[in-house]
């Protein structure tokens, strides 16, 4: 099979999909139902660990026109299936693949962090809609995803598959203390982009209200008004000294923090396949969550759950887990362990050429529909 892989962005690659792309594509090319794989990126990203052979890119700019040279360019090289992993579509006159692996678009519209920000949103929604409508077949990272494209943007559940993303053991750091960013003292961990759909006044609140004086990092960039917004609720609550921002941070810092955390804490209304929790269960970080979809669906039982708003039952939940004795925190830490192993890469990998078959064959059985109903 000759397939296309079109990782169609604005520009980017965020390091979560720079991860996706090491670790699937050269299993990819070794697993051998794939015989030749062409894969495309950004500009300035054609340079990616583990990812040789043929790697095209497409003229700067030429993504706010619709990718109209890069289009030409598949069309001539003939893939057998077009794979999209970003939710967006060009006809390259072949079968296409399109993943659906980010909800922010999908939530209602808010001009909480800027208008840039709600703008892009909308674009991305817009494109991403388009995509599953046009596709051949759609990946869903989620149940929870799944279950939107089929109720709210009426794509056929037959033309759905799920696949979950994998994730990679963690392995233990063996000097934390090379980490000087991280304090001390007991301290609760968030990490991931900063907008308002992750609901860190959940977390800022809750410090105020725990009974042994923990703080909280925070990992990630994202909207500068949101952060502001925080800052200015953790001065009002006179926590503001308890919080530390680590801003963007390598992989190591976040390692050690799942590792040393008491614990971690996902106070988001809405995601996708949470790449992050994956990450923090791998780690053998004690879970805390909201329990808004799909949460649940990853953590299953190796989390304690609060509602989303609901401060005071997060705080509790934190005050349990700081007074865990030592012997059932490792025992808590070996489950989440166990759960996260749920969650391989040789699962995505089965579960996207699984898919890839599934939409050469959905051509092909398109195509023979003229012919059976003629009876030739």
């Amino acid at each position: 099979m000759r397939v296309a892989m079109l990782n169609l962005t604005a520009g980017g690659l965020s390091g979560g999909y720079r991860k996706y792309l090491r670790r699937l594509v050269p299993m990819l090319c070794a697993e051998g139902t794939v015989k030749e794989l062409l894969v495309v990126l950004p500009p300035g990203h054609e340079q990616q660990p583990g990812i040789t052979g043929d790697v095209w890119s497409w003229r700067s700019g030429e993504h706010w026109r619709g990718y109209p040279a890069l289009r030409d360019r598949v069309r001539a090289w003939k893939p057998d299936v077009v794979f999209i992993p970003t939710a967006r579509y060009i006809d390259c006159q072949a079968p296409t693949l399109v993943m659906v692996q980010n909800m922010l678009p999908m939530l209602p519209p808010t001009l909480r962090d800027g208008l840039s920000a709600w703008a892009k949103l909308r674009v991305d929604a817009t494109l991403a809609r388009r995509a599953t409508r046009s596709a051949t077949r759609v990946i869903a990272v989620s149940d929870y995803v799944r279950d939107f494209l089929v109720e709210h943007w009426s794509v056929p559940a037959q033309n759905i598959g799920v696949v979950y993303h994998g994730v990679d053991e963690a392995v233990p750091i063996q000097e934390p203390s090379s980490t000087p960013s991280l304090p001390n003292e007991p301290f609760i961990f968030t990490a991931g982009s900063l907008f308002t759909y992750r609901g860190l006044e959940d977390a800022v609140r809750a410090l105020a209200l725990t009974a042994t004086p923990v703080k909280l990092v925070i990992a990630g960039e994202g909207s500068a008004s949101y952060r502001a917004r925080m800052m200015a609720l953790a001065n009002e609550l006179g926590v503001a000294n308890r919080i530390v921002w680590l801003g963007q941070v390598d992989p190591t810092v976040m390692t050690v923090a799942y590792q040393q955390c008491v614990a971690f804490v996902m106070t988001s209304r809405v995601e996708a396949c949470p790449n992050i929790a994956l990450e923090a269960m791998a780690s053998g970080a004690r879970c805390i969550s909201t329990s808004c979809a799909p949460m649940p669906e990853f953590f299953a039982e190796q989390a304690l759950y609060y509602a989303a708003s609901d401060s005071s039952a997060l705080a509790t939940h934190i005050n349990t887990v700081v007074g865990t004795p030592t012997v059932e925190a490792m025992q808590h830490r070996l489950g989440v362990q166990q759960r996260a192993g749920v969650f391989t890469w040789d699962d995505t990998l089965r579960g996207v050429v699984r898919e890839l078959k599934s939409t050469l064959e959905g051509r092909v059985l398109h195509e023979l529909k003229p012919a059976l109903a003629r009876g030739t």
